[in-house]
């Protein structure tokens, strides 16, 4: 329990420094955008650059342990779009920004961490196996789904075409891709470009929490309780309920792999939520929401899983 208050502790004060900075007037509201520009657009490409500039492929990949995961993501992201449309009467392109919601687990800030500290450094290459398809794959589905769901009667090869664009173009994917070529090419960038990308790459997660509080100020969080309350039990329930069923169970998989699967699974939403529905402009306060409530009760869900895995996966 102490280990995951450590852990989340940082994320709570970063947000806090931002809405703090801007409801005291000590800076502007517009700073929100201004530090939400910069996350999105430069910083949080540069950092999944770096990070798949420098992964180990061949060892951290396993086809079972990427099934159970993304099954439970994909099931999460079809029911979060399914009660926003029919529960909580959210228009097609915010019903998607709600699933999304649901979908992307803070696999970075709080997972690698929480892994590590709770079963050492075995089962992190497994981690980032999951890890080095989890942007890609979620932004990919996220932006298709999106791009179908706005269609606005336009053809379905037309839809396709434009999906296909905003997934090209979007400074996210270029990040994951650039880095992954570079990664597979076998070159390394000259030490004054990769010092510079590390401290870009640096900056991206405070930036980005701050800027989360920083806009904060604009929106009342009691408004979407009930909703983020429903992304919260599919991300901190059902996607790690998935995950260890699929992973333990039907798989039989090492007990490195199910514990990387299901824990990251159990991540709350991190703040790449907050940036896809900032990049299409659709259910902004359900995301910062549903970020703040989820992070909040993931220090019980957590630890519940933690039991979990250290009473039923041995070795």
């Amino acid at each position: 329990m102490l280990t995951i208050l450590v852990t989340v502790a940082p994320v709570f004060l970063l947000i806090a420094t931002g809405w703090g900075a801007v409801r005291s007037g000590y800076l502007p509201a517009s700073i929100a955008d201004a530090l939400n520009g910069f996350a999105v657009k430069l910083a949080v490409p540069v950092l999944l650059f770096r990070a798949l500039a420098r992964l180990d492929f061949h060892g951290a990949f396993s086809v079972p342990m990427l099934v159970s995961f993304y099954t439970g993501a994909f099931v999460c992201f079809a029911v979060g779009i399914l009660l926003a449309r029919q529960v909580f009467s959210r228009r097609p392109g915010e019903a998607v920004a709600v699933g999304f919601s649901a979908t992307f687990s803070n696999s970075v800030l709080l997972g690698v961490a929480i892994v590590e500290r709770s079963f050492g450094t075995a089962p992190l290459t497994p981690a980032f196996g999951i890890i080095a398809f989890h942007a890609p794959v979620l932004y990919a589905v996220g932006i298709v789904t999106m791009e179908l769901m706005r269609r606005d009667g336009r053809k379905l090869s037309e839809t396709f075409a434009v999906a296909g664009r905003s997934i090209v173009v979007n400074p996210l994917m270029i990040g994951i891709l650039a880095g992954a070529a570079l990664n597979l090419s076998g070159f390394s960038l000259p030490e004054p470009v990769m010092a510079a990308v590390d401290m870009i790459a640096s900056a991206a997660i405070p930036v980005a929490l701050v800027g989360i509080g920083a806009a904060m100020t604009r929106y009342r969080m009691r408004a979407d309780l009930a909703e983020s309350g429903m992304v919260a039990a599919l991300s901190l329930l059902l996607h790690p309920l998935i995950a260890f069923t699929l992973s333990h169970f039907v798989f039989d998989l090492p007990p490195d792999m199910v514990r990387a699967a299901t824990l990251l699974a159990a991540m709350p939403p991190g703040m790449n939520i907050y940036v896809f529905a900032v990049m299409y402009d659709r259910a902004v306060s359900l995301a910062a929401s549903a970020f703040l409530l989820a992070t909040t009760l993931a220090v019980a869900t957590v630890s519940v899983w933690l039991y979990v895995l250290h009473h039923m996966v041995p070795g």
